[in-house]
């Protein structure tokens, strides 16, 4: 009998340490450090902007929104819980809850949860900014590598014109991200005064069987998918813009000398014999052709 009752001591020892284990298990773990309740104006329009998650930077779309009584628009990555739709401006409450957990390999984050839609207005924003990507993260992209081909009789007045005329601008940083909507989209940028886009990348599937003959003046460089595509550049709102199209390959690079993988990269090439042709009958015009290769996001 004594041997039964001291198991039941034991016992209840045990599950009072284990109980009071669990309790400082939670005191250590997840804490909520700052709660707070704001408006928010949420724009018509999402741009493209730099988040951090698990100690990497990466590129997407962002809201941009102001709060109350705020003059300039911000970037926020996410709003649990909301529903955008491009071409509205919202009013809406939403809650800010900091947490903090040191178990975690990132042990403090920020979530933002809706909790009331207050307003939604069809209507354009106004004085929105181009975009939320800092100069350190845009310089990081290597300006892109241009080259061409040229037959022609004279085929020092194509080189010239080639040489003084890019039909990308080649002091321009390109970037290519994923939308909110899931649509791949193209930002060029030089300095924060100078930008081309945003713009929607249209995109079409090409057979590689058919490129064009010019194209192998030009060979790919590094890994290749070997798959071919048309690319178009519309507006925000899905019109055409006077950007050219280009038939693209998508690959990897060879790796650096510090056995780290280069950046995706996209191959962006134009046959140009036709408008040669036009623009300089007296040359005797073949083929002319260039390509441009991009680091990509």
């Amino acid at each position: 009998m004594k041997t039964k009752n001291l198991f039941r001591i034991l016992m209840l020892f045990l599950l009072t340490f284990t109980f009071i284990s669990c309790d400082k298990e939670d005191e250590a773990g997840r804490k909520i450090t700052d709660y707070k309740e704001y408006v928010l104006t949420v724009a018509s329009e999402m741009k493209p902007g730099v988040m951090w998650s698990e100690g990497n930077n990466f590129l997407k779309e962002v809201y941009v929104v102001k709060k109350e009584n705020a003059e300039d628009w911000e970037a926020m990555g996410y709003i649990d819980g909301f529903e955008f739709e491009r071409g509205y401006e919202y009013k809406i409450k939403i809650s800010e809850t900091s947490y903090l957990d040191r178990s975690m390999g990132q042990p403090a984050w920020t979530e933002y949860d809706l909790l009331d839609v207050l307003s939604k207005e069809e209507k354009k924003s106004e004085n929105l900014p181009s975009h939320f990507i800092p100069e350190w993260f845009y310089e990081e992209r290597v300006l892109p590598k241009y080259k061409y081909a040229v037959e022609a009789d004279k085929k020092e007045v194509i080189e010239t014109d080639l040489k003084e005329n890019s039909i990308i601008p080649l002091d321009y940083h390109y970037l290519v991200y994923s939308g909110g909507d899931d649509l791949l989209r193209w930002i060029a940028i030089k300095d924060d005064e100078n930008t081309l886009g945003p713009c929607i990348i249209k995109s079409e599937n090409k057979d590689p069987g058919k490129m064009p003959e010019s194209y192998k003046l030009l060979p790919l460089e590094g890994n290749v998918n070997g798959s071919m595509m048309g690319w178009s550049f519309l507006d925000e709102e899905g019109h055409e813009t006077n950007y050219p199209s280009f038939d693209v390959f998508v690959g990897r690079t060879a790796k650096s000398k510090s056995f780290n993988p280069a950046p995706n990269t996209v191959y962006l090439y134009k046959d140009l014999t036709e408008y040669y042709k036009n623009k300089y009958p007296e040359t005797g015009v073949k083929t002319v052709v260039v390509s441009y290769i991009v680091g990509i996001n």
